[in-house]
């Protein structure tokens, strides 16, 4: 910063409003001049890697030099003002202003608020007129006594005070009138609500630090947390953190460094973040990450994004924060009377040595050598836990944390804490919940140094919207919500029956515990590696061979069923009998098939839908039956039962004669996919279109609009659909196809579209589809008018490369192509025109999304065959790649 701006800026604003004439068009120039270049200076030392901390105090001291040549210009107008102060609050009292916070003022006066002073107006005015974003109060001493009782806001904002200028013994008697009526006991209530409404504000982000996109300020281990923490050490200690930890032995001294380590990193994540928008805004959208952490001084390494390497950074100091906040709050939150007495009346110690509360477990008193002489407690206090259902308290929690060395290479061999962990997944509830608690201690992680390469293990692609470490920890709470909860949607109650029919559960939550650990390996197949990673550890654990082989097999396949219920033809047995060889038994593939849910449903909130449930339910019971080597009867006994259900639910409505014919002229697992209602609603679409070429239903969905589209199977006719749903701003999700015996198609998009109104949606496609199935209309000249709107679209950060390959053993008659490329508006569109040119007729397609990526899958024939010339395929190939880069 200029210094001789800064020491001299209230002289100059005197000097230069006595010589000059044109001072009050001047003046704001003048502040302007000095605000912009303590900005620039500041901004300088922030891009040369100056600290968090500095940097905030900078910007701070630019505030305050401000407010004090203009109370000073004020007071030489306007005289000296008696009994009153300009009294800083909030972040601006911290001392800790971000380039685009607000300033909280309060104009305290001694016993009576002046109406119209001329001081406070003046400074205000000055401030607005500068475009600052003010929060301000008038107030009296006794005003802010009455707010502080009446007003949590106004009692936390006056916790936080620097005096600015006036009279600075009113800052010292507002304090001790606070500290006198609130501080200490009496602040039981007010760090109650502050407690409570943390809970709120965690429980807003599902209580997970590792989010995609988080916000540095209000998620867990965010900077609200420390602003908490300070909050409850200035009401029950009057101590100002953070220096106020070590001085009141709240943290220990380690700690408290690394507390002030991540406070620090937050602080500077925060002022780039505001200097990169221009603006007051605290989210680390996915988009700009890569722009924050390039401008941290990031760089790619390793086979580590730059990017990827911040966001370790940001959740590893995040998760820091989380708990030594977790530990400050609860050491100065303290406990009722009444809690204690209770707590004193059903205490009872447990046979590890420690002590059963009604709402915890703790530590003994006497705990100097606890886990010295035992280190096996390290492991039982969990298992205690999970139980009697009640957590460690946080100094228990603490002890564990200063005791993680012990967790050794004979710590990691020993046939009783091997026992004791097994014992934690065989226990009939709380196994997320455990993991989760022994993973934030740093227990998991150290237990099983697998796992342990897996902390906060960014992946940076919009599919993943956790750590991988916090994906696993979700799937096995996924997982046990499977397990336990009372009420279930129907796509999910066939996989808790299959989940109740498992024998050995602890290997499933093994094998789901262990599925990703091959991450931590760059540039590798994450399963294959996986498999002998979990090798190691299962040896360690002494697990019998065969469960070692279980487990191996369900890490090497997890992703199999997904890939293949999405992506392959369900109805093609030698696939099926393909897939049910790689089986030693019909316990693994249960296993395989619940896993597969969990993992699914913990990636994002779209990648687990009915419709993956029903192709992946399809999946499993068509191998299952090859397995058991169900007779043909029985296989067919689900069918027949599917039918009759939706002939009793349709009889009173459509003939019985109407609906037999459309059932027996769909694919064969047409019924067991598709509701009574869904079922009516294609017949109707079908008498809806009678004559004429196409008929189409709009409707809205969870998460997703659901378009059905009913027309005549003809060459180009899936591209020409897939180019007018893009010509109206509509992405496909997912697709799925049914075509009867007589040539009518019935094509199930599920989509997002910007329009709200359904009805003229459901207009605009069926008469566009229309005008193209008459040829009134072209696709290719729709794109043309459309294109200009896309090109103006953001454009994705890290685009994703196209990747094209081809299948002739899975399908005995088609060709399957595999497609992998970066998700876009008409790129489905431009694949099917593009397969459609090249003369290839397109049996069947698997089209999937997974968040940016677009994932599809095509059976594909030439003249009736397969395509194996070699020429051909590299032919196709790079057409597909021209018409994917090329929209």
């Amino acid at each position: 910063m200029n210094k001789e701006i800064v020491n001299t800026l209230p002289r100059d604003l005197l000097n230069a409003k006595k010589t000059s004439d044109a001072w009050p068009t001047e003046r704001l120039s003048h502040l302007r001049t000095y605000l912009d270049t303590a900005w620039e200076t500041i901004h300088t030392q922030h891009r040369d890697g100056a600290s968090g901390n500095a940097i905030v105090a900078a910007l701070t001291q630019r505030v305050d030099i401000l407010i004090q040549a203009l109370y000073a210009e004020a007071k030489e107008e306007h005289g000296e003002p008696t009994d009153f102060a300009v009294i800083a609050q909030g972040g601006y009292g911290r001392g800790a202003l971000n380039p685009h916070s607000d300033i909280d003022l309060l104009f305290l006066f001694q016993k009576k608020v002046r109406e119209g002073d001329p001081i406070t107006r003046a400074i205000l005015h000055t401030l607005w007129d500068l475009r600052f974003d003010v929060g301000y109060g008038t107030r009296t001493l006794s005003d802010c006594i009455t707010a502080a009782q009446d007003d949590t806001d106004s009692m936390t904002a006056m916790l936080e005070t620097r005096h600015l200028v006036g009279d600075p013994t009113l800052k010292t008697q507002l304090q001790d009138a606070l500290a006198r009526r609130f501080f200490g006991r009496r602040a039981r209530g007010f760090v109650e609500k502050k407690y409570q409404e943390r809970i709120q504000r965690h429980s807003r982000s599902k209580f997970s630090v590792q989010l995609l996109e988080p916000n540095v300020k209000e998620s867990p281990g965010g900077l609200r947390d420390i602003h908490t923490a300070g909050w409850f050490l200035m009401a029950r200690r009057g101590l100002r953190a953070p220096e106020g930890l070590v001085e009141g032995h709240v943290l220990t001294r380690r700690n408290y460094q690394i507390y002030i380590k991540a406070f620090d990193f937050m602080l500077r994540t925060r002022s780039e973040l505001h200097f990169h928008t221009g603006k007051h805004f605290d989210v680390l959208e996915h988009d700009l990450q890569p722009a924050i952490a390039k401008n941290l001084g990031y760089k790619d390494r390793d086979n580590e994004l730059g990017v990827e390497h911040f966001m370790r950074d940001y959740y590893t100091h995040a998760r820091a924060i989380k708990h030594l906040s977790d530990l400050i709050c609860e050491r100065l939150k303290g406990q009722s009377s009444t809690g204690r007495a209770v707590g004193l009346l059903t205490r009872r110690q447990l046979d590890d040595g420690t002590v059963l509360h009604h709402t915890h477990i703790a530590l003994p008193q006497k705990r100097r050598h606890f886990f010295d002489n035992t280190p096996h407690r390290l492991l039982s206090l969990f298992l205690n836990s999970q139980r009697f259902g009640v957590p460690l308290n946080e100094a228990a929690k603490q002890g564990i944390k200063d005791h993680i060395h012990l967790i050794d290479d004979s710590f990691r061999s020993s046939e009783r804490v091997s026992r004791i962990f097994l014992d934690l997944f065989r226990a009939p509830v709380g196994i997320g919940t455990t993991l989760r608690t022994m993973h934030e201690l740093d227990v998991l992680g150290t237990y099983v140094p697998e796992f342990g390469s897996l902390t906060c293990l960014v992946q940076y692609n919009r599919y993943h919207i956790y750590t991988a470490d916090e994906h696993t920890l979700v799937a096995v709470e996924r997982l046990d919500h499977l397990a336990r909860s009372p009420s279930l949607p129907h796509d999910l109650q066939h996989l808790r029956r299959v989940y109740n029919e498992i024998p050995r559960k602890e290997l499933l939550y093994l094998a789901l515990m262990m599925h990703d650990v091959g991450k931590s390996v760059r540039d590798k197949d994450h399963s294959i590696v996986g498999a002998e990673m979990t090798r190691d550890f299962l040896k360690r654990l002494q697990l019998p061979d065969d469960q070692i082989e279980t487990v191996v097999f369900l890490v090497r396949h997890h992703l199999a069923m997904s890939a293949i219920a999405q992506r392959r033809d369900l109805s093609d047995q030698r696939m099926i009998a393909e897939f049910a060889s790689t089986f030693s038994h019909p316990d693994t593939l249960r296993m395989l098939y619940v896993l597969t849910y969990a993992d699914l449903s913990a990636v994002t909130q779209t990648a687990w839908t009915s419709w993956k449930g029903h192709l992946l339910r399809e999946l499993y019971e068509n191998t299952f039956h090859l397995l058991t080597q169900s007779a043909q009867s029985q296989r067919e006994q689900p069918e027949l039962q599917d039918i009759q259900k939706i002939l009793a639910a349709l009889e009173s409505r459509i003939p019985y004669q109407t609906l037999i014919e459309h059932l027996n002229n769909m694919p064969p697992r047409y019924p067991e996919q598709n509701s009574p209602e869904e079922i009516a609603q294609h017949l109707q679409l079908i008498d809806a279109m009678g004559a004429s070429l196409v008929a189409v239903s709009v409707q809205p969905g969870e998460l997703f609009l659901e378009i059905t589209i009913c027309t005549h199977d003809q060459s180009f006719r899936l591209s020409e659909i897939c180019g007018v749903l893009a010509t109206h701003d509509i992405n496909i999700f997912s697709a799925h196809a049914y075509t009867r015996n007589d040539g009518t198609v019935i094509d199930i998009f599920q989509v997002t579209s910007d329009m709200d109104d359904d009805a003229a949606l459901r207009e605009k496609i069926q008469q566009t589809l229309t005008d193209v199935f008459q040829k009134k209309e072209r696709v290719s000249d729709l794109f043309a008018s459309y294109s200009q709107r896309w090109s103006l679209r953001r454009q994705p950060t890290v685009p994703i490369s196209p990747k094209i390959t081809y299948d002739n053993n899975v399908s005995m008659r088609s060709t399957v192509i595999d497609i992998t490329a970066q998700d876009a508006t008409g790129l489905l569109y431009r694949i099917t025109r593009t397969l459609s040119d090249l003369g290839l007729d397109i049996y069947t397609a698997r089209i999937g999304t997974q968040a940016d990526r677009a994932v599809d899958a095509f059976y594909v024939r030439k003249n009736g065959d397969k395509i194996t010339d070699t020429a051909l395929l590299e032919h196709i190939t790079h057409e597909l790649t021209h018409a994917i880069e090329n929209p």
